[in-house]
């Protein structure tokens, strides 16, 4: 079964994410990975250093994770939620600059580290809330195609029709939409793995 519960840290839990961030005392969000570096400390200080019985474990959280999409004209990234196994919801491009702006001062320090967590809990507990909306209108609509005798066969050449044209569409939007594509399918290190390859037989190709 996929939870799509929200996450909502207790007062326990902020305190240890708080008490355990190793960043400076004056932090604040400067770049993409001074976001990375306040998730990780959540990993950790949620999931990783604490035994299985601990009432602060939070598991959830370590099924989010960021991906940089920075380039000359901005500084993007992407929160991508876990559910499970093959189950991986990505979010929208998140503005950098917006986190900046929530932590200059007074916003510095461990304010900062929980203003920047917060917002991306915010962010998978929105993506969450849309995929169970999703997931409930699904469940529905199959019992429909099953009262109205349709069966799997009967999709079949639809299914294949409409994939061929969303895969089309992802072609034609260039290297933006078919990366993200191939990162939720495959995830990020198989999809940097797959880009090798293909670098290196494009350059043998060159050469001979």
């Amino acid at each position: 079964m996929i939870d799509t519960r929200p996450i909502a840290l207790t007062d326990a839990q902020w305190d240890l994410v708080l008490t355990n961030a190793r960043l400076a005392a004056n932090f604040t969000v400067r770049e993409f990975d001074d976001v990375h570096s306040v998730l990780i400390c959540a990993h950790n200080a949620l999931r990783h250093n604490l035994p299985e019985g601990d009432e602060r474990r939070l598991d959830a959280i370590t099924g989010m994770s960021l991906w940089c999409v920075a380039d000359s004209r901005n500084d993007d990234f992407l929160l991508s939620v876990t559910l499970a196994p093959g189950v991986t919801l990505q979010s929208d491009l998140i503005d950098l600059a917006d986190l900046k702006e929530a932590t200059t001062a007074p916003t510095t320090g461990w304010s900062a580290i929980r203003a920047v967590l917060a917002r991306l809990i915010a962010e998978r507990n929105k993506m969450c809330e849309a995929f169970a909306l999703v997931a409930l209108e699904f469940d529905g609509l199959v019992g429909y195609a099953e009262h109205r005798g349709v069966d799997a066969e009967d999709l079949f050449d639809t299914v294949h029709d409409t994939a061929s044209a969303h895969a089309s569409d992802m072609n034609n939007n260039g290297l933006g939409s078919q990366i993200p594509y191939l990162v939720e399918q495959n995830g990020h290190r198989n999809t940097r793995d797959l880009i090798d390859e293909i670098a290196t037989a494009s350059l043998a190709d060159a050469t001979d």
